[in-house]
């Protein structure tokens, strides 16, 4: 039986085909205002930036990934996931606990994937620069498409003015996506999804007017960066430059027992039966408001009304995505594109609450080949789209963009 450190870092390979259909909405009306604890459910956005031209769809793509078994017994409520964590973080499990993940068996499926595409109302040789965001555990595509004070948080809306185009998405089990089974959903499932749609977006479909883009940058937020990591380490060809935000590769940042914890994981269900009522009990979501400021927010550098926005917002994620989050393929030393490593300065996720010293490294040997730039976002914690000077952070993408001839 393999160990739970050797699954982690297992390789995984993937294959995909595109399903035939897609349902399409054109909507450029900002002024749509659901409560934010409803919002990412729909195919449509709550807010679309007014300098922008809005397209949502739902895209079938059909994806083969091979998925580790889930070797535990499945949960139904809170107090089984709890027994599960205790053993899971104990400092010795026992003989009779077996890894959590065991062997690989492939799967195939055609799922719904909920996109928005948003590019400049003002045409420009810029806008055929698509940017295709991936967002992390915590948040849906809203992530980069805030409905809350926008001006200040909304990533989509800074990019447009500046030119650029960008597609973002849903991931498989999260907002208006189909959902599967979160003892299913791994780090495998989502790097099949994201190789898939960047293929169709470089082909031109789901991309408007702007048709078949010049240049593709990949973006990716927290396990959404490390979904693009995977990507780019498969298919290095796929983006002309790579944009990982809330990212870190030193394991001595990454403290997987104290997270568990720091997070007091709950049935998303369970929870809230309202919101999160059509996912099974392996959707998993932290305990409250205070446990999302202890992982993705620091003092004094974020306003109270913006982590209610988050924790009004957030989304359940996939247990077995938490379990696989290092699962990934790792090997990018294909890649010799522009790349920017951009993560708050206090990450209490990936650099367990204090990022200079351990952010350069490995980073730079990861990413060797690579024109790669290193950048920490002064004051701020795991969740940087949502703490003061957001648009600073933009700043530095965009600019990093434009640099690399993009």
């Amino acid at each position: 039986m393999p160990s739970y450190t050797s699954v982690l870092f297992r390789g995984l390979a993937i294959v995909l085909t595109l399903g035939p259909n897609v349902f399409a909405i054109s909507n450029n009306d900002s002024t749509v205002n659901p409560p934010y604890d409803g919002y990412f459910k729909t195919l449509a956005q709550t807010y679309y930036p007014p300098n922008a031209d809005c397209q949502d769809y739902m895209i079938p793509v059909s994806i083969e990934w091979d998925k580790f078994v889930f070797n535990g017994t499945e949960w139904q409520d809170n107090d089984g996931l709890q027994d599960f964590l205790s053993v899971v973080t104990a400092r010795e499990p026992g003989p009779n606990y077996p890894s959590p993940l065991g062997e690989s068996t492939t799967i195939n499926g055609t799922y719904q994937i909920a996109a928005t595409f948003c590019s400049p109302k003002q045409a420009s040789e810029k806008a055929k620069t698509v940017i295709v965001a991936t967002h992390g555990i915590g948040p849906a595509r809203n992530h980069w498409n805030s409905a809350f004070q926008p001006d200040d948080y909304n990533f989509v809306q800074f990019a447009t003015n500046q030119g650029y185009s960008v597609f973002f998405y849903d991931r498989l089990g999260c907002g208006a996506s189909d959902k599967i089974s979160g003892f299913d959903a791994q780090i495998s499932t989502a790097i099949a999804v994201l190789q898939r749609l960047t293929g169709l977006v470089r082909d031109g479909q789901y991309t408007g007017a702007v048709g078949k883009p010049r240049k593709v940058a990949l973006l990716g937020f927290s396990f959404g960066s490390y979904t693009t990591h995977g990507a780019i380490a498969l298919t290095p060809a796929m983006a002309d430059a790579v944009v990982l935000t809330a990212i870190g590769f030193n394991s001595t940042g990454l403290n997987v027992n104290g997270l568990v914890r720091s997070y007091g994981l709950r049935v998303a269900s369970q929870q809230n039966a309202a919101l999160y009522g059509d996912r099974d009990a392996g959707y998993l979501t932290w305990v409250d408001r205070s446990a999302q400021i202890m992982n993705y927010f620091k003092r004094p550098s974020y306003d109270d009304a913006a982590v209610d926005f988050a924790e009004a917002a957030k989304q359940p994620f996939a247990v077995a995505e938490f379990l696989t989050l290092l699962a990934g393929p790792q090997d990018v030393s294909g890649y010799a594109g522009p790349a920017l490593h951009l993560t708050g300065e206090y990450d209490y996720i990936f650099c367990d609450g204090f990022c200079p010293g351990i952010f350069e490294e490995p980073a730079r040997s990861i990413y060797k080949n690579a024109k790669l730039q290193l950048a920490l976002q002064p004051g701020a914690s795991h969740n940087i789209n949502f703490h003061h000077n957001a648009t600073g952070a933009y700043k530095v993408i965009t600019d990093f963009l434009e640099a690399s001839g993009l």
